[in-house]
């Protein structure tokens, strides 16, 4: 029989959360549960053993003990709802092994490692490590979890080095890359399009850090020189009016297309069709980041689309510059428009570009390689409980 892994996410599952995903479906030396506060999406991600707490009913044993549990229950700072019913779960499924994603849920694991004492695994991702840390109960609650935490995981250097800045011990971190299936990606060599029109595509949640203004700006530089793209962005968000009103006060409709949110099943159509991928990450006001990097770059490298993106984050160790893309600074849309334009005029390069990007992928971001290395990382702490 497998040894059991909790998968302890907040909110199972978000659509841009698809890294995720992929690691709960591909594991193969461990049987992987969930254990969530809510759940989204499940058409598009299906998952079997999920244990919901927002499905609990009122009323219910479970949601007696939940409310007795509190007062009860001395250390008030640490609770979270449910968690005795989570705990419970983890002792009837015998699991070995709690890996929390995304900071708080490490955080909120704290008390049912040091019941059932078994290992914690946190997984880093973004907000948790660039925003969070500015809050005062999250600076508190991750020096617990950096001190009983039993080992972190970020997705490359840049990251590792917020998560020691904000008191995370150096050794107690391990760089785990995002994986994808490469072998559910189309390679396909990128070729100037016979009908003059360049597809330039973008995916991203419209919020300060995906830098999507940036990319409008850039556009209506190409179009203000008369060069024919077509900018097709998918996803939505808080910052939907200000892009809208960009595209309508710059006569950009004719060039701009808002797709809103998609599957991801259309993302990957989307890549098959675009000519070149664009994604100018940014530091937000409020401190968020990419943390690592957008999933979406590794696969539009996979697909064999040049990129163009930002130093920012990790995304310097997901694109090769000047080899599967380019990348410019943060926040400046000339350079942005440079390098599009660059590219637009030397089609040339595309189909190297791609060819180097879809080695990259697979050598180091293979969904097969990732897990190997995932349940590697489980087996040595599961022999040392």
């Amino acid at each position: 029989m497998k040894p059991t892994i909790a998968h302890a996410i907040h909110n199972y599952l978000g659509l841009s959360e698809t890294f995720i995903y992929s690691y709960l479906t591909n594991l193969k030396r461990y049987k992987p549960i969930v254990l969530a506060t809510q759940t989204t999406n499940l058409e598009q991600f299906p998952f079997r053993s999920i244990y919901d707490c927002s499905k609990i009913n009122r009323y219910s044993w479970w949601w007696w003990r939940d409310r007795l549990g509190y007062y009860f229950y001395l250390n008030k700072k640490e609770y979270f709802e449910h968690i005795f019913y989570f705990k419970n779960i983890l002792k009837r499924e015998k699991v070995r092994l709690i890996h929390a994603h995304f900071g708080p849920q490490g955080a909120a694991m704290i008390p049912i490692k040091r019941w059932l004492n078994v290992a914690l695994v946190t997984t880093f991702y973004g907000y948790d490590v660039s925003q969070l840390p500015r809050i005062k109960i999250w600076q508190e609650a991750y020096q617990i979890l950096f001190r009983e935490g039993t080992l972190f995981l970020v997705e490359g250097n840049a990251m590792k080095k917020l998560l020691v800045g904000i008191g995370c011990p150096g050794e107690k971190i391990t760089i785990q890359h995002i994986g994808i299936d490469t072998k559910n990606i189309l390679f396909k060599e990128r070729s100037f399009p016979a009908n003059g029109k360049i597809v330039i595509l973008f995916c991203g949640r419209f919020v300060e850090k995906k830098g999507l203004l940036f990319a409008l700006k850039a556009v209506k530089h190409l179009i203000s020189k008369h060069i024919p793209v077509e900018f097709r962005i998918i996803g939505d968000g808080t910052l939907r009016d200000s892009a809208e009103s960009f595209i309508r006060e710059n006569n950009l409709d004719q060039s701009v297309r808002l797709l809103g949110y998609q599957p991801h099943r259309v993302f990957l159509e989307e890549l098959r069709n675009a000519h070149l991928y664009l994604q100018p990450s940014v530091s937000a006001q409020d401190g968020d980041s990419e943390g690592g990097a957008p999933t979406t770059l590794l696969e539009a490298q996979a697909a064999g689309v040049p990129v163009v993106a930002t130093y920012h984050a990790d995304i310097p160790e997901v694109v090769i510059n000047e080899k599967s893309g380019f990348l410019v600074p943060e926040r400046n849309a000339d350079a942005i428009a440079d390098r599009l334009e660059h590219l637009i005029n030397h089609p040339d390069k595309w189909p190297i570009m791609g060819k180097a990007g879809r080695q990259h992928i697979e050598a180091h971001y293979n969904i097969d390689k990732e897990v190997n290395h995932l349940e590697n990382i489980y087996g040595a702490l599961i022999s040392k409980n």
